[in-house]
């Protein structure tokens, strides 16, 4: 048996296309066929199976499937498909906000106490610090027994009990620090000065509105005509079904489920002024001194201002990004967990826009593991609330943060691991006396480092 197995990430060659001239992004067949070259390895490669859609203001969009939506049954990939969007779901949840503050309702300034006055620490954080994730509220994923919980149907009101347990992780306001845990407060201040259900405002306030028809909040045990079953990557291309996370983990930061025609009307209503007034809009796009909005990254890419937001959630990834300027959606759904979904983005908007762009050789992947896994198998931290634990199951290595999910890593050399989840290298460095020490997330000079703590 061959010591190596190869894999093709992309394709046996570099390729390297576009004019490195800027053009007016153009929706046709010629995109299309673009988008297919670009999409096909991933999918030979079992990192991508979904939707890939692109719209330009005045023309028609294209929304374009590709791979398997089950596996099992071997039944392909539809342009109407529903998948669960993850954090994707942060942007309807902050203009849920923003539509209660122009009722009157609320200001985003508000204390959290003055509509959750049972809620520890509520005193000293606003709306608007849960909203941008400055708040020190502490993320879902850390909560304790996460893991052993995260499948089951539980109580929505156990878990803000549970965050309201935890320490803040900072001083509110003074540092940036995501957090899952704090839009589900959002959720919850929703439900509280509404009077109706999280998903009930967003349904009439947004979603029936706009006949955003395939987009809802119900749990992953409804049955919906178009939703598709969740998988996430398997060994070196495989691919393996997964129990998606409970609603009440979920909810405000990654509950609802859509389509890609819906995400596309929405980010036409948003940014057309269809769904908030001129003042909101304006604090939703606004970058708060850390690339992030009001539940969007604000960045920019190939010198255009991008708003957008991606996500990841058992079984399922997503990417939405708006080209504001250019009047530009892509919207990437995937029933494949894998954050190739940016990798793959990138390349579709650099298509789109005439930006060169390069389609990398194939990726080698060792069949054996070139140390022993007990070597690498510890605890390292990257920083106060931050832990990466790796362990190994049955000759598989698996990381995890806190008490998130775990991503298999498989060997590339004697140093280098990848994760097909988290489509990133990590590293394992030694100490002068030749044990593992560190752990290094990325390839990189500026890669986070984190130091074996167990």
């Amino acid at each position: 048996m061959p010591l190596q197995k190869t894999i093709a990430l992309l394709s046996s060659i570099a390729l390297t296309t576009g004019t490195g001239l800027a053009q007016e992004p153009k929706v046709d067949a010629d995109l299309e066929t673009k988008i297919t070259a670009i999409v096909a390895p991933y999918v030979a490669a079992g990192d991508f199976q979904g939707v890939v859609a692109v719209q330009v203001d005045g023309q028609e969009p294209l929304i374009s499937p590709h791979g398997l939506a089950s596996v099992e049954l071997e039944v392909l990939h539809r342009p109407t498909d529903i998948f669960m969007i993850g954090s994707v779901s942060k942007q309807f949840t902050a203009a849920a906000i923003l539509l209660l503050e122009e009722d009157g309702a609320l200001r985003t300034d508000d204390p959290v106490s003055r509509h959750l006055p049972g809620f520890p620490h509520g005193d000293s954080i606003s709306i608007e610090q849960l909203v941008t994730h400055t708040s020190g509220v502490a993320d879902i994923y850390s909560l304790e027994r996460f893991g052993e919980t995260a499948g089951q149907q539980g109580s929505f009101e156990e878990v803000i009990e549970a965050l309201g347990d935890m320490p803040l992780t900072h001083a509110p306001g003074s540092t940036f620090l995501y957090s899952n845990g704090g839009y589900a407060l959002l959720a919850v201040i929703i439900e509280q000065v509404a009077g109706t259900s999280y998903g009930e405002f967003l349904a009439g306030r947004i979603f029936t509105p706009l006949g955003m028809l395939s987009t809802a909040d119900t749990g992953p045990e409804a049955a919906v005509q178009g939703r598709v079953p969740g998988y996430d990557p398997w060994r070196t291309v495989a691919v393996t079904p997964v129990k998606t996370i409970s609603w009440a983990y979920m909810a405000g930061s990654g509950s609802l489920w859509s389509s890609a025609a819906d995400l596309l009307t929405w980010t036409s209503a948003l940014h057309g002024g269809r769904v908030l007034n001129e003042r909101s809009y304006e604090k939703f796009t606004r970058d708060y001194g850390y690339g992030y909005g009001y539940g969007v990254s604000v960045f920019t890419r190939f010198g255009r201002d991008v708003v957008g937001h991606d996500g990841r959630v058992a079984g399922y990834s997503s990417d939405l990004a708006r080209y504001v300027d250019d009047g530009v959606t892509i919207a990437i759904l995937s029933n494949v967990q894998s954050v190739v979904r940016d990798e793959i983005r990138r390349l579709v908007a650099a298509a789109l826009f005439g930006e060169p762009y390069e389609i990398p050789e194939q990726r080698v992947f060792l069949e054996v593991s070139p140390v022993p896994l007990e070597e690498l198998v510890g605890v390292y931290s990257f920083g106060p609330g931050f832990l990466v634990s790796i362990s190994e199951s049955d000759g598989r290595l698996l990381a995890r943060a806190n008490e998130g999910g775990y991503s298999e890593l498989i060997p590339v050399n004697e140093t280098e691991w990848f994760s097909r989840m988290l489509y990133a290298t990590v590293r394992f460095a030694r100490d002068d006396a030749g044990s593992i020490d560190r752990l290094i997330w990325g390839l990189g000079e500026q890669a986070p480092v984190g130091q074996r703590v167990q």
